[in-house]
Protein backbone atom coordinates (compact mmCIF):
# COMPACT_ATOMS: atom_id res chain seq x y z
CA UNK A 1 0.00 0.00 0.00
CA UNK A 2 0.92 3.38 -0.61
CA UNK A 3 2.45 5.68 1.61
CA UNK A 4 -0.08 8.52 2.66
CA UNK A 5 -0.09 12.08 2.25
CA UNK A 6 0.09 14.56 4.84
CA UNK A 7 -3.76 15.75 3.61
CA UNK A 8 -4.81 12.27 3.60
CA UNK A 9 -3.85 12.01 7.40
CA UNK A 10 -7.23 12.80 8.72
CA UNK A 11 -9.67 10.86 7.01
CA UNK A 12 -6.88 8.09 7.79
CA UNK A 13 -7.06 8.56 11.52
CA UNK A 14 -10.75 8.87 11.61
CA UNK A 15 -11.56 5.75 9.75
CA UNK A 16 -8.86 4.26 12.11
CA UNK A 17 -10.14 5.10 15.12
CA UNK A 18 -13.83 4.30 14.03
CA UNK A 19 -12.53 0.58 13.02
CA UNK A 20 -11.11 0.23 16.37
CA UNK A 21 -13.73 0.58 18.25
CA UNK A 22 -15.85 -1.96 16.41
CA UNK A 23 -13.33 -4.45 17.04
CA UNK A 24 -14.21 -4.00 20.89
CA UNK A 25 -17.36 -4.34 22.69
CA UNK A 26 -19.45 -1.41 21.04
CA UNK A 27 -22.98 -0.10 20.45
CA UNK A 28 -24.29 2.24 17.53
CA UNK A 29 -26.95 5.47 17.96
CA UNK A 30 -27.39 7.16 15.55
CA UNK A 31 -24.61 8.59 13.59
CA UNK A 32 -22.28 7.47 16.85
CA UNK A 33 -20.33 4.31 17.81
CA UNK A 34 -19.50 3.79 21.74
CA UNK A 35 -17.38 1.58 22.96
CA UNK A 36 -16.71 0.01 26.26
CA UNK A 37 -14.39 -1.90 28.38
CA UNK A 38 -16.40 -4.36 30.69
CA UNK A 39 -13.66 -4.51 33.05
CA UNK A 40 -12.90 -0.30 33.36
CA UNK A 41 -14.49 2.84 34.17
CA UNK A 42 -11.35 4.82 32.72
CA UNK A 43 -13.01 7.31 30.66
CA UNK A 44 -9.83 7.23 28.49
CA UNK A 45 -11.38 3.32 27.58
CA UNK A 46 -15.19 4.52 27.27
CA UNK A 47 -15.74 6.89 24.51
CA UNK A 48 -17.68 7.28 21.15
CA UNK A 49 -16.86 8.35 17.72
CA UNK A 50 -19.03 10.15 14.80
CA UNK A 51 -19.43 8.82 11.70
CA UNK A 52 -17.71 10.96 8.97
CA UNK A 53 -19.80 14.09 8.08
CA UNK A 54 -22.12 13.00 11.00
CA UNK A 55 -24.90 15.88 11.48
CA UNK A 56 -26.13 14.78 14.73
CA UNK A 57 -29.86 15.83 15.96
CA UNK A 58 -30.56 16.27 19.22
CA UNK A 59 -32.00 13.11 19.83
CA UNK A 60 -29.10 10.87 19.01
CA UNK A 61 -26.76 12.78 21.26
CA UNK A 62 -29.69 12.33 23.99
CA UNK A 63 -29.64 8.89 23.29
CA UNK A 64 -25.75 8.87 23.13
CA UNK A 65 -25.63 10.49 26.54
CA UNK A 66 -28.41 8.40 27.59
CA UNK A 67 -26.32 5.13 26.63
CA UNK A 68 -23.06 6.26 28.87
CA UNK A 69 -25.23 7.34 31.88
CA UNK A 70 -27.09 3.73 31.73
CA UNK A 71 -23.63 2.48 32.11
CA UNK A 72 -22.60 4.87 35.21
CA UNK A 73 -20.08 6.46 32.33
CA UNK A 74 -19.24 10.01 31.77
CA UNK A 75 -20.31 10.40 28.42
CA UNK A 76 -17.07 11.23 26.63
CA UNK A 77 -16.17 11.30 22.75
CA UNK A 78 -12.67 11.26 21.30
CA UNK A 79 -12.51 12.26 17.14
CA UNK A 80 -11.32 13.90 13.85
CA UNK A 81 -13.10 17.71 14.39
CA UNK A 82 -12.12 17.62 10.36
CA UNK A 83 -13.83 14.71 9.09
CA UNK A 84 -17.09 15.59 11.18
CA UNK A 85 -17.14 19.47 11.78
CA UNK A 86 -20.78 19.97 12.12
CA UNK A 87 -20.45 17.37 15.74
CA UNK A 88 -19.29 19.76 18.51
CA UNK A 89 -21.62 22.55 17.60
CA UNK A 90 -24.09 19.98 17.93
CA UNK A 91 -22.18 18.67 21.15
CA UNK A 92 -21.76 21.66 23.36
CA UNK A 93 -25.31 22.90 22.83
CA UNK A 94 -26.54 19.46 25.14
CA UNK A 95 -23.71 20.51 27.62
CA UNK A 96 -20.54 19.16 26.25
CA UNK A 97 -17.03 20.88 27.19
CA UNK A 98 -13.85 20.34 25.60
CA UNK A 99 -11.28 18.91 27.42
CA UNK A 100 -8.75 18.98 24.84
CA UNK A 101 -7.47 19.22 21.04
CA UNK A 102 -4.67 17.15 20.84
CA UNK A 103 -2.18 17.35 17.53
CA UNK A 104 -2.14 14.20 15.28
CA UNK A 105 1.34 13.07 14.43
CA UNK A 106 2.43 11.03 12.34
CA UNK A 107 5.74 8.59 10.81
CA UNK A 108 6.25 6.63 8.12
CA UNK A 109 8.77 4.35 6.61
CA UNK A 110 11.50 6.09 6.86
CA UNK A 111 10.54 8.83 8.34
CA UNK A 112 12.27 8.73 11.47
CA UNK A 113 16.03 8.45 12.79
CA UNK A 114 17.16 5.19 14.24
CA UNK A 115 16.47 4.63 18.11
CA UNK A 116 18.73 4.95 20.81
CA UNK A 117 18.47 4.08 24.36
CA UNK A 118 20.03 6.19 27.05
CA UNK A 119 22.30 5.02 29.27
CA UNK A 120 21.50 2.32 31.49
CA UNK A 121 18.65 1.42 30.11
CA UNK A 122 17.52 -0.95 27.85
CA UNK A 123 13.94 -0.97 25.23
CA UNK A 124 12.66 -4.01 23.78
CA UNK A 125 9.44 -5.64 22.58
CA UNK A 126 8.07 -7.99 24.63
CA UNK A 127 5.82 -11.37 24.63
CA UNK A 128 5.89 -12.79 28.22
CA UNK A 129 2.80 -12.44 30.91
CA UNK A 130 5.36 -11.46 33.52
CA UNK A 131 6.74 -8.32 31.24
CA UNK A 132 2.80 -7.78 30.20
CA UNK A 133 2.62 -7.02 34.04
CA UNK A 134 5.92 -5.39 34.47
CA UNK A 135 4.85 -2.70 31.25
CA UNK A 136 1.11 -2.73 32.97
CA UNK A 137 2.61 -1.82 36.37
CA UNK A 138 4.67 1.08 35.03
CA UNK A 139 1.74 2.60 33.08
CA UNK A 140 -0.10 2.60 35.68
CA UNK A 141 2.00 4.48 38.19
CA UNK A 142 2.95 6.61 35.12
CA UNK A 143 -0.20 7.91 34.39
CA UNK A 144 -1.44 8.03 37.98
CA UNK A 145 -3.94 5.32 38.30
CA UNK A 146 -5.44 4.80 41.33
CA UNK A 147 -5.90 1.07 41.54
CA UNK A 148 -2.88 -1.44 40.71
CA UNK A 149 -3.04 -3.37 37.06
CA UNK A 150 -5.24 -6.85 36.92
CA UNK A 151 -5.42 -9.81 35.05
CA UNK A 152 -7.62 -7.97 32.53
CA UNK A 153 -4.95 -5.28 32.07
CA UNK A 154 -2.39 -7.92 31.51
CA UNK A 155 -4.82 -9.43 29.39
CA UNK A 156 -5.39 -6.38 27.43
CA UNK A 157 -1.57 -6.41 26.43
CA UNK A 158 -1.28 -9.96 25.95
CA UNK A 159 -4.51 -9.46 23.22
CA UNK A 160 -2.47 -6.26 21.50
CA UNK A 161 0.11 -8.34 21.20
CA UNK A 162 -1.47 -12.12 19.60
CA UNK A 163 -3.23 -9.94 16.90
CA UNK A 164 -0.65 -7.80 15.40
CA UNK A 165 0.55 -4.57 17.71
CA UNK A 166 3.55 -4.30 19.71
CA UNK A 167 4.18 -3.55 23.45
CA UNK A 168 7.54 -1.80 24.52
CA UNK A 169 9.27 -2.04 27.73
CA UNK A 170 12.28 0.20 28.91
CA UNK A 171 14.36 -0.83 31.81
CA UNK A 172 17.50 -0.66 33.94
CA UNK A 173 20.35 -2.18 31.74
CA UNK A 174 21.48 -3.62 35.58
CA UNK A 175 18.96 -3.93 37.52
CA UNK A 176 16.10 -4.99 35.12
CA UNK A 177 13.83 -2.81 36.30
CA UNK A 178 11.04 -1.50 34.88
CA UNK A 179 11.27 2.21 33.95
CA UNK A 180 8.97 2.56 30.99
CA UNK A 181 6.57 1.00 28.72
CA UNK A 182 4.32 1.80 25.68
CA UNK A 183 2.38 0.15 23.01
CA UNK A 184 1.49 -0.06 19.02
CA UNK A 185 -2.16 -0.58 18.92
CA UNK A 186 -3.20 -3.74 16.62
CA UNK A 187 -2.53 -2.41 13.17
CA UNK A 188 -5.84 -1.72 10.41
CA UNK A 189 -5.21 -1.49 7.02
CA UNK A 190 -1.32 -0.51 7.37
CA UNK A 191 -1.65 1.77 9.78
CA UNK A 192 -1.29 1.39 13.83
CA UNK A 193 -1.38 4.00 16.85
CA UNK A 194 1.06 4.64 19.22
CA UNK A 195 -0.09 5.43 22.94
CA UNK A 196 0.26 4.66 26.60
CA UNK A 197 4.05 5.60 26.46
CA UNK A 198 4.96 6.39 29.95
CA UNK A 199 7.98 6.66 32.11
CA UNK A 200 7.89 6.68 36.31
CA UNK A 201 8.77 10.10 37.46
CA UNK A 202 12.55 9.72 38.24
CA UNK A 203 13.48 8.15 34.78
CA UNK A 204 11.75 10.92 33.28
CA UNK A 205 14.04 13.27 31.04
CA UNK A 206 16.45 11.14 30.00
CA UNK A 207 14.98 10.56 26.30
CA UNK A 208 13.80 7.24 27.44
CA UNK A 209 10.04 8.20 25.98
CA UNK A 210 11.44 9.03 23.08
CA UNK A 211 13.52 5.46 22.91
CA UNK A 212 9.91 3.80 23.57
CA UNK A 213 8.53 5.71 20.93
CA UNK A 214 11.07 5.57 18.03
CA UNK A 215 11.43 2.13 18.90
CA UNK A 216 7.68 1.19 18.41
CA UNK A 217 7.54 3.27 15.55
CA UNK A 218 10.27 1.80 13.37
CA UNK A 219 9.72 -1.95 14.51
CA UNK A 220 6.08 -1.13 12.90
CA UNK A 221 7.99 0.33 10.07
CA UNK A 222 9.60 -2.86 9.75
CA UNK A 223 6.58 -5.18 9.39
CA UNK A 224 5.16 -2.98 6.75
CA UNK A 225 3.13 -0.77 8.48
CA UNK A 226 2.62 2.35 5.83
CA UNK A 227 1.66 5.02 8.65
CA UNK A 228 1.96 5.19 12.34
CA UNK A 229 -0.11 8.21 14.02
CA UNK A 230 -0.24 9.35 17.75
CA UNK A 231 -2.14 12.03 19.94
CA UNK A 232 0.32 14.27 22.21
CA UNK A 233 -0.98 15.52 25.00
CA UNK A 234 0.56 19.38 25.13
CA UNK A 235 3.75 19.05 27.39
CA UNK A 236 4.55 15.73 25.02
CA UNK A 237 4.19 17.47 21.76
CA UNK A 238 8.01 19.02 21.33
CA UNK A 239 9.24 15.03 22.63
CA UNK A 240 7.64 13.56 19.64
CA UNK A 241 8.93 16.43 17.13
CA UNK A 242 12.28 15.79 18.48
CA UNK A 243 11.98 12.22 17.69
CA UNK A 244 11.23 13.13 13.97
CA UNK A 245 7.37 12.61 13.93
CA UNK A 246 5.32 15.24 12.02
CA UNK A 247 1.60 17.25 13.21
CA UNK A 248 -0.47 16.24 10.55
CA UNK A 249 -4.25 16.97 11.93
CA UNK A 250 -5.89 17.24 15.47
CA UNK A 251 -8.04 15.56 17.65
CA UNK A 252 -11.38 16.26 19.72
CA UNK A 253 -11.58 15.54 23.27
CA UNK A 254 -15.45 16.24 24.59
CA UNK A 255 -17.33 15.27 27.30
CA UNK A 256 -20.29 16.02 29.20
CA UNK A 257 -19.26 16.23 33.60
Amino acid sequence: MPVPSLEDVPGLVAHHVRASLTRRDHERVGPFVAAFDPASTNPWRNYAVPDDGAQPTPADVAALIALFEARGLVPRLEYVPMAAPAVETALTTAGFTVEGRPPVMVSWPGSLPAPECPTGTTVRTVTSDAEFLAAATVQNEAYKASNPPTPSDVGRLRSCVDRGGFVGLATQTVTGSAVGSGLLDVPIDGIGELAAVGVLEAFRCRGIATALSLHLATTAHAQGLRLVWLEAAPEEENLYRRAGFVPAASKLWISRP
